[in-house]
């Protein structure tokens, strides 16, 4: 049964609390039975008539050790939007799931057009988690699937059923942070405890683990791993971190947007087909705590959620992954091209697809190159947001992932500073994100502005930054510095025998100069200068550097790798050797 706003929550009751707030009495009990017919016993449901009860009910529940999971408000209340009260209620609790109700209006349609302004700005400004017309008659269809996905993604967040490791080491033990960090971008379920905390005090006691030797990692099975290496932590973890055969018709290098893409649509197409990853799913997007253009999910998606769904995929299909080594050598051998892993061990294949994506560029500046791992980071915030709480972060770009990154801080970190050296946010970044950071009050943006320089001994305690605009130089405290600026390709090993650009960016197709190009046709789309190799995605000179570009490039260049799989063995240009009156090739 529905618990009403005004009766007092029950001690010791530990089932997560979903919240209906609306108007009508009778319209609120229907969406409450549902809820409950569906969830109960593990979320209990309680209703509110108006925002001023709903505020209530949640102060009420806060102190008393209670979890709230999910709000679903009307957008017109009593007293009030429905919007401004989601957003109140996600300032109260922390990750709780906020679902804007629609009244169904006369077209009967999917979207609210009558309120279609209202969910639009709502939306932009991620002020909602999900919206839903009521009146479909079918909750299965419908409601329930939102519901589920909302409190999915809350349940992962607040309570994991299922840990699988148990890591104790330093908060801001750089090597900790690597460790964590690794488990974090490929979605392995763990928790983390401080060697002084009473959990961890009883993990180094129960397990005994040599605390000389942190950071430690306790598998679910009980076996100890004291300061592994991502390698022995993915052997240790069952992940295939060789090459099961010599010889492929597909090898694809990197498992980013581009890479995933590709791994699909090869192994779909009956490619036999490897994907080396280094590190991690997805890439740098794959660290994205949420993309809101990306076609097919107009609720938005987080980047890791969609490369685990895009390696899931591929998987099935019949792609072989294999993680944690780096590739360090390109040649030919006859028709076909092998690959030197960092251990020396050589993959061969038909065809290649370059995938590698790129890393953030380095600020250069050696007292914070000291600290690496330790307050400075360079990438998205991840395993380190929930350490930052009531602390002063920045975040250094003015690109999607830099104010993807500061949105993310902002639901932990008293104040997070995005520092653009650039004058506006527009250049660089999407609409959407930017009308996000202009409704976030502890987000503010410095214009024109750099990191010259840090200070602190075992982590980071604070920055100085140069204002062009004010012209000065001041000293900031800040506990951590994420940094997201500009793209670097690793891609000095490809240099001997691929073209790149000034800045090291693969050379593609029309952008290859003509003397660089050895076949008498021209090269295909994505087509580097050794037939039969490919680059796709950010590696790629001239790409669009978007996770659409990127899946959308690695996906078509399989096309092109059928067409080249499919020609005859090339035949090399003719050269007149006018001297000798006769052809030779070359």
């Amino acid at each position: 049964m529905s618990a009403s706003a005004d009766d007092a929550p029950l001690a010791g009751q530990q089932a997560p609390v979903l919240l209906v707030v609306g108007g009508d009495p009778a319209d609120v009990a229907i969406t409450a039975a549902a809820l409950e017919h569906r969830f109960a016993p593990d979320y209990r449901v309680r209703t509110a008539g108006s925002a001023a009860a709903a505020l209530a009910d949640l102060d009420r529940l806060g102190p008393a050790g209670e979890q709230v999971a999910l709000i679903a408000a009307d957008l017109h209340l009593p007293d009030g939007d429905g919007v401004d009260l989601l957003v109140q209620a996600a300032a109260r609790y922390r990750g709780l799931a906020r679902v804007l109700l629609f009244d169904m209006d006369i077209h009967h349609t999917r979207i609210p057009f009558t309120e279609l302004p209202a969910l639009q700005r709502a939306s932009a400004l991620g002020q909602i988690d999900a919206w839903m017309v009521k009146g479909w008659v079918n909750s299965e269809e419908w409601f329930y699937p939102l519901v589920q996905e909302a409190l999915s993604a809350w349940s992962r967040a607040h309570r994991p059923s299922h840990v699988v490791y148990r890591v104790v080491g330093e908060q801001w033990d750089p090597v900790c942070h690597d460790l964590r960090d690794g488990l974090t971008v490929n979605g392995v379920p763990f928790t983390f405890h401080l060697p002084d905390s009473d959990d961890g005090r009883r993990l180094l006691r129960d397990h005994g683990v040599d605390e000389v030797r942190l950071p430690a990692v306790i598998r679910h099975d009980g076996t100890v791993l004291h300061q592994p290496s991502l390698t022995e932590l993915a052997t240790s973890h069952g992940v295939q971190v060789h090459p099961t055969a010599d010889d492929y018709d597909l090898v694809v290098l990197g498992a980013g947007p581009a890479g995933l893409a590709a791994g699909v649509y090869g192994a779909s197409e009956g490619l036999r087909t490897l994907l080396l990853e280094e590190r991690s799913i997805g890439g740098q997007a794959g660290t994205s705590s949420m993309i809101r253009n990306y076609l097919g999910f107009p609720r938005g998606i987080s980047g890791g959620e969609l490369a685990h769904r895009a390696w899931q995929q591929a998987t099935l299909l019949g792609a072989e992954f294999a993680f944690t080594h780096s590739v360090t050598g390109l040649a030919t051998d006859g028709a076909r091209q092998v690959l030197t892993l960092d251990d020396g061990r050589q993959v061969a294949a038909r065809a290649v697809i370059l995938a590698g994506g790129v890393t953030y560029r380095r600020l250069g500046i050696p007292e914070l190159d000291q600290l690496v791992g330790a307050g400075v980071f360079y990438g998205a915030a991840g395993v380190t947001a929930p350490a930052v709480v009531g602390e002063e972060v920045h975040v250094v770009g003015g690109a999607n992932s830099a104010g993807q990154a500061a949105l993310h801080l902002a639901r932990y970190a008293a104040r997070a500073t995005l520092l653009v050296r650039g004058t506006s946010l527009t250049a660089g970044m999407s609409d959407y994100l930017i009308r996000q950071i202009e409704a976030t009050p502890n987000i503010t943006v410095r214009l024109r502005t750099q990191v010259v320089g840090g200070r602190g001994t075992a982590r980071l305690e604070g920055l100085t930054l140069r204002d062009a605009e004010r012209r000065i130089t001041e000293e900031v405290p800040s506990a951590a510095v994420f940094v997201m600026i500009g793209a670097e390709p690793r891609t000095d090993w490809l240099a001997p025998v691929l073209a790149l650009d000034e800045r090291g960016f693969v050379l593609t197709d029309r952008d290859l100069a003509s003397t660089d190009w050895p076949l008498t046709r021209e090269p295909y789309p994505f087509e580097t200068n050794r037939p039969g190799v490919f680059a796709a995605g950010d590696i790629r000179h001239g790409s669009a550097k978007r996770v659409a570009g990127a899946v959308g490039e690695g996906s078509v260049a399989v096309g092109f790798v059928h067409r080249y799989l499919a020609e005859p063995a090339p035949v090399p240009p003719l050269r007149m050797d006018h001297s000798a009156a006769s052809t030779t090739a070359v």
